[in-house]
Parts: C-alpha cells; structure tokens; sequence
C-alpha cells in the first residue's frame, strides 16, 4: 500500500499549531501502534555471579581488570558468548591521567591495579589494570567518576548470562545518593586484625564484628572496633608517634597529618640535592628518594638534618629501614607524594 500526500488548504491549517482536543493523545498512539512503530525498550542490567569475573576489551579480547561479585551493571548487545557492558564507578584522581584515545579521555596510570568503586572511598565493584583508558563524568574532590564500555563472558552474568529488564519508573539514581555509610561495616568472617597491611597480627575480628573504617590503603582498610577489657589489662598510650599510616591517608587529608610522628618502614633507593624545579624544598637540601611504607611502596621524600648525612650514607641502595620522621607535607606540588623529616633511623 502506497500513501501520497499532497498539500492542501486543510492540510496546511493542520500544520498549523492547534489546540488541545480531547482524546488526541489517544488517536496518536494508536496511529504510532497501527503504523508499527517501535517504543524505546526498558534499559537491561545484570549482576555479576562470579567474584574476579574479567572484563574484556571486545569478546575474547584483551584482560582489562576483574569485577566484584554482586555488582549490577547495564548491558548492551550479545556476541560470541559475550555481553557488552557498561562499567560505572569512583577511582582515586592521583591514579588516572589525561589521555585522548579512541574516543577516551583518562587513562589509568597507576601501576597494578586500580580500584573502581561505587561511591567515593565506597565499595569495590572492579579492579581495572593500568593502562585502561576510560570516559571522565564527573569530579568530586580528590574522586572522578568514569564511565567504559567492556564485555564480559555471558556465564557470569546471573544464570547463563540472563538479563532482566529495568522496573518502569524514574531512573535509577546517582549511586553517591544510595543511603550506605561507606565508613562502617561488619567483618565477613573471622579475619586476623594487623598493625599494619601485611604487618604483624594485633588480635583478630569475629565474624559479624560491627567495625568503623577510618582509612584506606589499597586493598586494606583501617578499622575501629568497640570492645570490653579489664582497666588493669591497660596502659595510657604513647601518642607522639603514629604507627600504620599509609601514604594515601597522607595525601588524602594532607592537613590532618601536618607536623605529626610517623613510625615507617621504607625502602631505601638513593640520596638526592634539591634543585630549583622543587618548590617543596630549598635548594641544595638533602633528602632521601624512597618507597613506602610498607606494603604499599608509593614513592616518598624524606628531608635529612645534617646530624644524619653520614648514616644515611652508609644505606645500601633498595635496604629496607625503619624511620621515625615528621610530616613536612602530605602531598607534594606536583607528584602528589609525601614529604617527611627524618628524626631517626633504624635497621
């Protein structure tokens, strides 16, 4: 069947605006049915059912990090036993650069692997290698949400790579709104309690032990949890230096940690003379290049008192040492990594 329109008086006046007339509404879409046209479709997600399920750059590509099990993401279409998905989340905005590449604008930068996580300082729903390269969204502090299209094996989609359709209604919100403390939880499992990440055991959590996270520090994160001991069994506590402070609570809250104590273990790597391009330190000033603190090895600056020159040039290059040193600054003005004083040393 072929229509043909011509143009008339009557149909130029219908082209006209025109008031609003009862049923209208109605007549149009039934027009819209009887002439098959289609309705958007409701958006399609699915929830990963395997822990550390990889996520793809195109099916049976390349690795570009893992998800965690649990997470709900968007889908998109089906190939070669694969779904397209599209990866939302929170990274730490020391760990990407900018970049142009296909389209992209961020790469992640930092070397390992990067966490993504639902809302800042939030749960973990993905570890992305460095590398990657993502689509920037929004900043929020020292946070940029980022946004990637990948693909994942179908059978760690739900059962078999089933997805179901989104309930009709308003758009799912900004996961920054959902109402999660990010900042307590509950310990999963009998799990032994650290002085530091990878440090010597302190004690151990029961499972279901309601805990207060106060830091975070890669995989690690810093805890507080209410118990009761006798008064004997304790004694006032030494206050002057702080021990299990990682780099990354330094950078992240710079001021809070200004003039404080810190007890680290590093790896030594070379003595170095200030120049002019430093505007953290003097000119000519000594200091130390180093990694730490345990385990996280980010790269740290410590300042050395002329009294210590000749210590530290007995170190060998890569020696891991123990300091006590002063926070001069949490973040430096272009790398972004701490600076310290050293106040002692040991082996």
């Amino acid at each position: 069947m072929t229509f043909v329109l011509r143009r008339t008086a009557q149909s130029t006046a219908l082209a006209r605006p025109q008031p609003a007339v009862p049923g209208r509404r109605v007549w149009l879409v039934a027009l819209a049915l009887g002439l098959g046209w289609a309705w958007p479709a409701a958006a399609q997600r699915a929830t990963i059912s395997r822990d550390n399920e990889p996520v793809l750059s195109d099916p049976g590509g390349t690795r570009l990090g893992r998800l965690a099990v649990g997470t709900t993401l968007a889908t998109g279409p089906r190939r070669d036993n694969h779904i397209q998905v599209t990866l939302e989340g929170w990274i730490f905005s020391q760990s990407v650069r900018r970049a142009e590449r296909d389209g992209h604008n961020l790469q992640i930068a930092k070397s390992g692997e990067e966490n993504l996580r639902a809302v800042p300082n939030g749960r973990i729903i993905a570890r992305l290698v460095s590398g990657v390269y993502l689509d920037e969204v929004q900043r929020r502090g020292g946070w940029v949400r980022v946004r990637r299209a990948l693909w994942v094996a179908a059978p760690g989609l739900g059962a078999g790579g089933a997805v179901a359709a989104a309930p009709a209604g308003p758009p799912p919100q900004d996961d920054s709104a959902v109402s999660v403390d990010p900042r307590r939880g509950i310990a999963r499992r009998r799990a032994p309690l650290l002085r530091a990440p990878d440090g010597t055991a302190a004690g151990s959590l029961e499972a279901g032990t309601p805990v207060r996270i106060i830091a975070r520090a890669g995989n690690w994160v810093r805890v507080e949890a209410q118990g009761w001991i006798r008064e004997s069994e304790v004694r006032p506590a030494d206050q002057s230096v702080l021990t299990g402070i990682s780099a990354a609570e330094l950078r992240t809250t710079p001021e809070e940690f200004r003039g404080k104590l810190l007890r680290w273990t590093i790896q030594y790597i070379a003595l170095q003379t200030a120049d002019d391009l430093r505007p953290d330190f003097q000119p000519g000033q000594r200091y130390i290049l180093a990694r730490g603190p345990a385990p996280e090895y980010a790269f740290v600056y410590i300042t050395i008192p002329e009294a210590k020159l000749e210590e530290i040039r007995r170190l060998e290059p890569l020696a891991s040492v123990t300091v006590v040193a002063r926070v001069l600054n949490g973040r430096s003005a272009y790398l972004s990594n701490p600076i310290l004083e050293l106040v002692d040393i040991g082996q």
